[in-house]
């Protein structure tokens, strides 16, 4: 593609001022501009958004750029926006509450020995109170292979007695299994999401969105297959 003087010279300065461009798959570096293409819309439909609170993590430009060099390593775009989203990934939190959690996803440590740190785009506490921590236009690193693609939800849920257990307290707990089916059933329906790829982590290795260019697998055990089995079924019966 020929680039014309103008463009060259916008490039510049966008790249002087502390802003990386995306200028598609045969550039060396490749980040993804503030300004980019603005969010798909779906259109309308019976399924209504459910109560959300906005409790957004720190997300600004160092962890973007962070999460776009994650990209380039894992994926082979350096990219920080979530374009087609194609998979939602059930997690529990692995703890007793809903400020453990945002505080680890807030704080932006390495894992596994890179940065960004770990989040996840939604949370559901144990009352039922729906949390946005990361609008869905933005990559969240919740599940290897599938970050470019996924949308995490997570619920607070202390592991115990293992994965299974965990599961079966959060499909008992009525205030918050019927808040993740809903928050749930409004992405799948907003974004085109089909049944079959709304997965747990433990599944994550068997999608086939997954890639990994570093060759990294999950090893997480949250959400069993069997579990989610009867969270589709539930989803399945949703009006």
């Amino acid at each position: 593609m020929t680039i014309s003087r103008g463009v060259r010279a916008l490039v510049v300065v966008l790249v002087a001022g502390g802003m990386f461009i995306d200028a598609g798959a045969t550039q060396a570096a490749r980040f993804d501009a503030p300004a980019a293409a603005p969010l798909v819309t779906s259109p309308a439909h019976s399924t209504s958004r459910p109560p959300i609170k906005g409790d957004l993590i720190p997300f600004g430009h160092r962890r973007k750029r962070e999460t776009a060099l994650y990209s380039r390593r894992h994926y082979g775009v350096a990219r920080w926006r979530l374009i087609h989203r194609r998979v939602i990934v059930l997690h529990f939190t692995g703890g007793s509450s809903y400020s453990s959690a945002w505080n680890t996803f807030a704080t932006d440590t390495p894992d596994l020995g890179e940065l960004p740190g770990v989040c996840a785009h939604f949370i559901v506490g144990q009352r039922g109170t729906i949390h946005k921590l990361v609008p869905v236009s933005i990559r969240c690193r919740h599940t290897i292979g599938l970050n470019y693609t996924a949308i995490g939800v997570e619920m607070v849920q202390a592991t115990g007695a293992g994965s299974h257990w965990a599961d079966q307290q959060i499909l008992h707990r009525r205030p918050q299994i019927r808040s993740a089916l809903r928050l749930v059933k409004w992405l799948k329906v907003r974004f085109h999401i089909r049944r079959h790829n709304v997965i747990g982590h433990a599944m994550a290795n068997a999608s086939p969105f997954f890639k990994d260019l570093e060759g990294w697998r999950n090893t997480h055990t949250d959400w069993l297959r069997r579990d989610v089995k009867v969270f589709r079924h539930r989803l399945a019966r949703m009006s």
